[in-house]
């Protein structure tokens, strides 16, 4: 099985653009070039523009939170905090039928 982190927040009216214009030019690039990920993506919801939810997937949890040590989350975070409009969450779950890589 893999392991997927979601992380949901919301941006400011104004800061929208910006901050998927970073986390697509940045972010995505940096997380699918860590040690067994296998995705990541931003999402931007429909119905509220200012609502997002980040979702990486992972070969295992030791690969995510090698990850988060190495200070690359952090990093990225940091380069979007100035649109949040409120602190992000965090939660993780296990994920069935998630193709294995060779």
């Amino acid at each position: 099985m893999a392991f997927v982190r979601i992380g949901q927040f919301k941006s400011l009216p104004d800061q929208a653009d910006k901050l998927r214009l970073i986390y697509e030019a940045e972010a995505i690039p940096a997380i699918r070039a860590a040690t067994g990920n296998v995705s990541a993506v931003l999402m931007q919801q429909h119905q509220d523009r200012e609502a997002f939810m980040a979702i990486t997937v992972w070969d295992t949890a030791e690969d995510a939170e090698r990850y988060d040590r190495s200070g690359q989350a952090a990093a990225m975070v940091d380069k979007i905090r100035f649109s949040f409009a409120g602190p992000p969450s965090l939660t993780t779950y296990e994920a069935f039928g998630v193709p294995r890589r060779n």
